[in-house]
């Protein structure tokens, strides 16, 4: 009697064990069917952060197919692919289930273009070529002109004395003013003319206290435009400013 139970309650054991077995294997594949259904198939990819580039550039650097999978998706190779473009300085990719991207884009802000020898490049506050463009078609930053560089490639770094000391004074500006300025004029190492949007020539002299005088730029111009003044120059060679209104 006792090697009867006993063989019973084995079996009963193995019963047991085949059914957890079964369950689970079951619960496997309900969970491998759910995920791999068109329920998170990607739909959306949200960009954030960016400016100067543009969705359909960062979409297209980054490579997200049309249809993936969102648990197929690897945000590190995104990540990796998006900040091997010069524009971008960081990158965050998200997943939010269940089928939306959102890539989130930290970008390395361009501060001037300067002629080259085969059109225009787009530098950055250290002075490192971002774009290269035979054209200029729409300008959010100040052209450079008084100096024309020679063959130049994106990813390089300019190293002239002239346009170092442009990019100290351009580099303390922030967003708001250093989109007023359409012209940087070297006329010469102890002579730099700005020029904003609205035809006012800031004349910045030599390239002494560049920093404090960027300062200075940047209050004038939220002066200018708070007391809508009309202004024909702005002379920075003085420790006092000189603005001088003008005429009627």
């Amino acid at each position: 009697m006792q090697t009867a139970e006993r063989l019973r309650a084995a079996r009963k054991r193995r019963a047991s064990i085949l059914a957890l077995w079964l369950a689970a294997l079951v619960a496997l594949i309900a969970i491998f069917l759910f995920i791999n259904s068109p329920y998170f198939i990607v739909g959306t990819v949200v960009v954030e952060g960016n400016k100067y580039v543009t969705v359909e550039e960062v979409l297209r650097i980054a490579g997200v197919p049309e249809k993936i999978n969102i648990f197929r998706l690897k945000p590190a190779e995104i990540k990796e692919r998006l900040t091997g473009d010069l524009r971008v300085d960081e990158v965050q990719v998200e997943r939010n289930f269940p089928a939306t991207i959102t890539i989130h884009i930290g970008e390395r802000q361009p501060v001037a273009f300067v002629a080259s020898q085969y059109g225009f490049v787009e530098i950055d506050r250290q002075g490192i070529v971002m774009v290269a463009l035979k054209n200029l078609k729409e300008v959010k930053v100040p052209v450079i002109t008084g100096v024309r560089l020679g063959n130049i490639y994106v990813g390089d770094q300019i190293n002239d004395p002239g346009l170092a000391n442009v990019l100290t004074y351009l580099s303390e500006l922030d967003e708001g003013a250093l989109n007023q300025l359409s012209e940087v004029n070297i006329k010469s190492p102890d002579e730099l003319v700005v020029y904003t949007t609205n035809s006012v020539c800031i004349r910045i002299g030599d390239n002494q206290r560049l920093i404090e005088k960027a300062k200075l730029t940047a209050e004038i111009l939220q002066e200018i435009a708070a007391k809508k003044m009309t202004v024909e120059y702005v002379d920075l060679n003085y420790t006092s400013p000189i603005i001088k209104i003008r005429s009627k």
